[in-house]
Order: structure tokens, then sequence, then C-alpha cells
């Protein structure tokens, strides 16, 4: 199949996405989702349209690349630092400490073979993918957008670092943690040069170069995306890091000044073209029948699925007072929203031998449901005036669950040492201040 072709088709895709999401049975599906499951219709596993081919599937790691390269200058420290960043590091931890326990009991029966890669998918957010379908929802400005993205900033960066520990060849893992280390304190250093040489006067001169035919900024800002995700693939470390920092910096040097339309430029590149290509070409690569074939396959999937969304229920608590109670379940729902580094971190586990091509369909299935059908339950939750039966009674399971858990959290907290709660407290108060510093 010519991959013009496939690229003709992706793209009819990518406008008729759009146009179904204006429609009213289709309106409060993200518009993510829409491309998903129409990627299913065409791929191998639906009409045969679209095949991934060899700059097919470039492009499409290119799109997960751009996709966290945007997400990178769409982070705001200003408006997500201080509480909605420290309750959503404390809330990572938690379902964090949740997902080893869970993947640790399906590594003693035998359901997986990579507990500890496992452990890091389960708790993941996709903060690019929440971006998009919060703007859509007119919630990304507000103190609900607010907390989902503090909590989504954690679970993606988390994951993203502790991920090149995790998969380094050969066991290196200190070596590799070394690296890393070198990699985040570069990076920080080359996002605080660029803060600090931004000016007024650099500003204008950018808007001024927008305005002729070379588009000098949006070159120079695809080099530095470039050069990000080299230095981070010589590094060992994943490309969506180094991508994701790299959106960081040109946010720094633009953000706040006249030259901030130049992440206009950058976003019309990748969610015009390469991130509806990633999302629709994903849909296309998913293994349907794979996903089918084995019993054991699907029930991991189901298995997969509710593991999502419990993690998240877990330590839900900790944002009431803050969050109002009928969003909490909202707030659990969109936290377990994730797929793109479901995606590249099965991959990367199937190519590297520590995970069975098994185990990676379920967990890019069950990514795929938290994308298509966890955001749009959300917004249906917060969007009835009235609560309805139905919304009461998943209102009720969430914070019963997250009660529980709660409670059983407190009861073997108190069980410890006097000395390790002291020592428990004492890093709490460390991070909280860390989280708060301005």
């Amino acid at each position: 199949m010519s991959e013009f072709h496939t690229i003709f088709v992706i793209s009819c895709i990518a406008v008729l996405a759009p146009l179904l999401n204006r429609v009213p049975a289709f309106a409060r599906a993200p518009i993510v989702a829409i491309e998903l499951l129409l990627g299913m219709l065409v791929g191998p596993s639906g009409a045969g349209l679209v095949a991934g081919d060899g700059a097919v599937n470039f492009l499409m790691e290119f799109g997960l690349v751009y996709l966290f390269f945007q997400a990178g200058f769409e982070f705001n420290q200003k408006e997500i630092t201080g509480k909605p960043l420290r309750l959503g590091f404390f809330a990572w931890l938690i379902s964090l400490s949740l997902s080893v326990v869970i993947s640790g009991l399906l590594y003693l029966v035998g359901l997986v073979e990579a507990p500890l890669l496992v452990a890091l998918i389960l708790p993941t957010t996709a903060f690019g993918i929440l971006i998009p379908v919060l703007r859509q929802a007119g919630d990304l400005d507000n103190e609900f957008g607010r907390y989902v993205l503090g909590v989504a900033a954690v679970s993606e960066l988390g994951p993203l670092i502790l991920a090149s520990i995790v998969l380094a060849q050969h066991n290196h893992h200190l070596h590799q943690t070394l690296l890393s280390a070198l990699f985040i304190v570069l990076g920080l250093a080359a996002i605080f040069f660029l803060k600090t040489v931004r000016s007024d006067r650099l500003a204008e001169s950018i808007v001024y170069w927008l305005g002729d035919s070379e588009l000098l900024p949006i070159r120079i800002a695809l080099v530095v995306l470039l050069g990000f995700v080299s230095f981070a693939d010589r590094l060992g470390m994943e490309l969506v890091v180094g991508s994701y920092m790299a959106g960081m910096a040109v946010a720094v040097l633009v953000r706040g000044t006249k030259a901030e339309i130049l992440k206009d430029r950058l976003t019309a590149i990748g969610s015009g073209f390469l991130i509806p290509l990633f999302f629709i070409e994903s849909g296309a690569s998913f293994d349907f029948v794979a996903l089918v074939r084995s019993p054991a396959t699907v029930a991991l999937f189901a298995f997969f699925c509710v593991a999502f969304l419990l993690i998240r229920l877990a330590p839900l608590n900790l944002f009431r007072g803050t969050v109002p109670e009928r969003d909490m379940p909202a707030l659990a729902l969109l936290s377990s929203t994730t797929l793109p580094l479901v995606v590249a971190l099965t991959y990367l586990g199937v190519g590297r031998g520590q995970m069975a091509p098994e185990t990676a369909s379920a967990l890019v299935g069950a990514a795929m449901v938290t994308v298509t059908a966890f955001p749009t339950l959300a917004f249906w939750l917060r969007g009835t005036r009235q609560p309805s039966r139905l919304e009461s009674g998943i209102s009720s399971i969430a914070h019963a669950v997250a009660d529980w858990f709660s409670s059983q959290a407190a009861g073997a907290f108190a069980k410890l040492p006097p000395r390790w709660i002291e020592t428990l407290q004492d890093a709490e108060r460390r991070v909280s201040d860390l989280f708060n510093r301005p």
C-alpha cells in the first residue's frame, strides 16, 4: 500500500473527526477518542485501509514526540504550582504504591512478566491529551482544571523519568540513574538560561521574524525540540522526556510576552497534522484480534480497565475540602486517562524482551478505553445539573472506595513505629515547602 495513500486516508479521518465532534451525539466525546475509534475502523483489524509502513511509523513516533513537546509548552508552572501540584504529587505516590502491590500480585500468579514496568504504567496520566480535552470542555483555566493538571503533570513526568531507569539495558540501572540525573540537571539549566535571556526586545524580534516567509522562530523551536530529543536519546532517556523539556524551554522564552504567538504557530503544526496522525495510527495499529484471541488476555484487559481507575480512586480523599464533592469522581476519571506513555512504554518493553506482547495488548487496549470512555463519563457527570440516580450511584461508589482505602491507610500508618511516623511527617513537610515555594 502506498504511503501517500495511507497518509491521505489518515488526513481524511483527521478532517472527519472534528466534524463528528460537532454532532450532538458525539459532542461530549474527546476528539482523540473519535480519532482512535476511526483509526480502528480503517486499520488492519477493520477495513484494512491503513497499514503501518516505515515512513508512517516514523511520523507516528514523531507525532508522539510532538504531543509531549506541545504538553511541555502548555505546562504553566505559575498556574499549576503550589497546592494543585503538591496534592498531585502525593496522589501519584499513593497510586504508585498501590500499583506496585497490584503488579506484584499479578507477577506472583504468573499473569505479567515485568511487574516494575506495569507498576509504572498503571498510574500514568496523559497531560498532553487532557490539555485539549479540558480546553474543549471549558475547564482549562478554572480551579477544577488546575487540580486535574496538577495530578496529570506529576503522573506524566514521574513515570517518564523512572521508565528510563527501569528499562535500562543489561540491568545498568545505577548507570542509567546517573545519566538521567545528568540530563535533568542540564535540561533545567538550559531552561533557566533561556528564562534569563528573555526580554521585550527579543519578543519583538520573534514577532517580526514570524512575519517573514522563512518563519525563523519556528525553525529554531524545532531545532530546540530535536536537540533535546537527540540528547535524551544519547543518554538513554526516553525521547518524550526530551521533547517535554524542550516544550518547557520554548514556553519559558515566550510566555507572557508578545512572542507568545509562537506557541499558537507551533500548536498548529502538532494539532493540525502530527498529533491526529499519532492517535489515528495508534487506533489502526491496535491488534484487536490478538486481544480477544486468548481468554487470559481478555481477563487481563478487563482487569487493567478497572485497575487504571481503582488506583486513582484510592487517593481521592486528599482533595476533599478542596475540590467539590460532586467533582471528585470526575477528577478520578480524568486522572485515569492515559495512552501515549502506555503505547511508548509497552512498545519499548516488548522490543527489549521485558514484556510479553499479550500483556502489552491488554494494557494498550485498557488505555484506549480510558481515553475514549473516561473523559466522556467525567464531563457527563459534571455537566448534569440535577444528579440522576445513575450519577448518584457512581459518586457513592467512588467515595466508598476512597473512604475504604483511606481507612486502611490510616490503620496501617497508626501501626508504624513512632520514629518512622516522625520521619514521614518531616518528609511531607519538606515536600509541601518545595511545591509551595514561589
